[in-house]
């Protein structure tokens, strides 16, 4: 790895671990000792969006954040590098891995510090939706292989859906109101109305009197 590369890796570490830090394995679970013929081949790639391989992951090997290679042509040249970190023994292991994206099928190859330092071969089949991938890995010793499988960080917390401000469109999250309780009919006591009386006649006023001058 170059010491770009090693630059660039250091500074993605910190919000890769920030991100998904939760995400952490030990590398004896996922490895195992490689007998012949089990090395398996990827499958024919598919047709998949570049950019929903990259981004942050979790996986079986912990933390994995994965971003275009610009040092040999980025994503138009379909190159990608990332790393990985998960714990072993008690201690942060960082990993790097660089290859090539061809559709849905990252192949590529891989090395973490040891002594000495461990390298190898592998692939990822991600899902063309961008939202999980596997794959498997293996030793250039051909001593050590194993799966390798990922998925997105789980979105918590997503508040539901709530009214517009006017009570249309959307999901309406009013509480509704408590009817009252059923009351029973109770006869009210009979209250006689009373009777109105007409209004009296009017007095008709006698003609008024022809005056003569």
């Amino acid at each position: 790895m170059s010491a770009g590369n090693v630059a660039r890796v250091v500074a993605v570490l910190a919000a890769c671990v920030a991100a998904v830090g939760s995400a952490t394995s030990s590398s004896n679970q996922n490895q195992s000792v490689a007998g012949p013929g089990s090395q398996a081949s990827p499958p024919p790639p598919q047709q998949m969006d570049a950019q929903r391989a990259l981004g942050l992951w979790r996986s079986t090997f912990g933390a994995v954040k994965i971003e275009p290679d610009d040092s040999k042509g980025g994503l138009d040249a379909g190159s990608v590098q990332g790393i990985w970190v998960y714990q072993r023994q008690g201690q942060e292991v960082v990993g790097y891995f660089a290859g090539n994206l061809r559709g849905n099928v990252l192949q590529f190859r891989w090395q973490e510090p040891n002594d000495p330092p461990l390298t190898g071969e592998g692939f990822l089949v991600f899902d063309v939706q961008g939202q999980q991938y596997s794959g498997r890995w293996w030793s250039d010793k051909r001593d050590r292989i194993g799966d390798w499988n990922g998925w997105r960080q789980a979105v918590s917390g997503a508040r539901p859906p709530e009214a517009a401000p006017d009570g249309q469109g959307g999901t309406d999250q009013r509480v509704p109101q408590r009817r009252q309780p059923y009351q029973p009919y109770r006869p009210q006591p009979y209250q006689p109305q009373s009777q109105q009386q007409p209004p009296p006649p009017s007095q008709a006023q006698p003609p008024a009197e022809p005056r003569y001058f």
